[in-house]
């Protein structure tokens, strides 16, 4: 019990040191989106890792029981609407526009969050069925993103509406992926990642022949900002029935897109602002 509130006071301090440094630089951190603000993305523009901030604010708020209710009632149903709109749309490998579609509807909707991008490791111990999304990966093109991407609403550090849409179709995951996976600090505890959670069976292959070794730590050389990084941002594992998911972070992302522009023009699937009018506002009785 002393250790929980001792974390408590600590969150709670790191918190007001934030609060101040915004404020000091002309940013309102009472308004949702305050990423947006003209001040916030002058600091963002001198420091290409000021987003941070804005994550570990959002991660060390304290939480009432009444802002915490909100939360569990309103992210579930939220997650739920748009992964049912992304599968519909057959938007697969769309994690980067599902985060996207999360953090500006959860704005409009009174909930604290920030995109996470980071690898996914997808375990059915008994089937010794494994599959990765690795952000340390031989990239198939220039332009392959890397990894996967999910959202972090405290207190659910895990909010991923497409996990389920990252081409299992027709291979042995498919029928242990869930349409949706949230994770608090309960379901989803801390974990150590370890090198086969951040880099590819290939980047581990080419670097064991050409060094003549396997290296343990080849993740914290290939991704030196990852112990620090994990400090703030932990790792996390999920079990969801036989399945068990291991996420880890790489790196905060948040759309500069307004909810109007997230999948406008993309020619896949319905643009954000139509899924928020069609069904997630009347949901909400919005």
């Amino acid at each position: 019990m002393g250790e929980a509130r001792d974390r408590k006071i600590r969150a709670a301090g790191a918190h007001d040191r934030l609060t101040a440094g915004f404020v000091a630089a002309g940013v309102d951190p009472t308004a949702f989106g305050f990423y947006d603000q003209a001040a916030f993305l002058a600091q963002e523009q001198r420091d290409g890792s000021y987003l941070e901030k804005y994550a570990e604010w959002v991660a060390t708020r304290p939480v009432d029981a009444v802002y915490e209710a909100h939360v569990r009632a309103t992210v579930p149903k939220l997650a739920s609407l748009v992964a049912a709109a992304l599968t519909a749309d057959d938007m697969q490998g769309g994690c980067m526009t599902a985060f996207s579609m999360l953090t500006r509807m959860l704005d409009r909707l009174g909930v604290w969050s920030f995109g996470v991008i980071g690898s996914a490791n997808l375990d059915v111990p008994h089937l010794d069925l494994r599959r990765c999304l690795h952000t340390i990966d031989v990239r198939d093109h220039p332009d392959a993103v890397l990894g996967h991407a999910w959202v972090c609403a405290p207190p659910f550090f895990i909010v991923d509406a497409s996990l389920a849409l990252q081409h299992w179709a027709g291979t042995p995951m498919a029928g242990f992926v869930p349409p949706v996976v949230l994770g608090d600090a309960a379901t989803a505890p801390i974990v150590r990642p370890g090198v086969d959670d951040c880099v590819s069976a290939d980047v581990r292959a080419i670097h064991a022949e050409a060094e003549r070794r396997l290296d343990p730590n080849l993740h914290h050389r290939l991704e030196p900002r990852l112990a620090a990084f994990g400090g703030r941002f932990p790792a996390r594992e999920i079990l969801l029935g036989q399945l068990s998911v291991r996420y880890v972070p790489i790196a905060i992302r948040q759309t500069n897109e307004p909810l109007e522009m997230v999948n406008a023009g993309s020619g896949k699937g319905r643009p954000a602002i139509t899924i928020w009018n069609d069904e997630v506002a009347p949901a909400f009785g919005l």
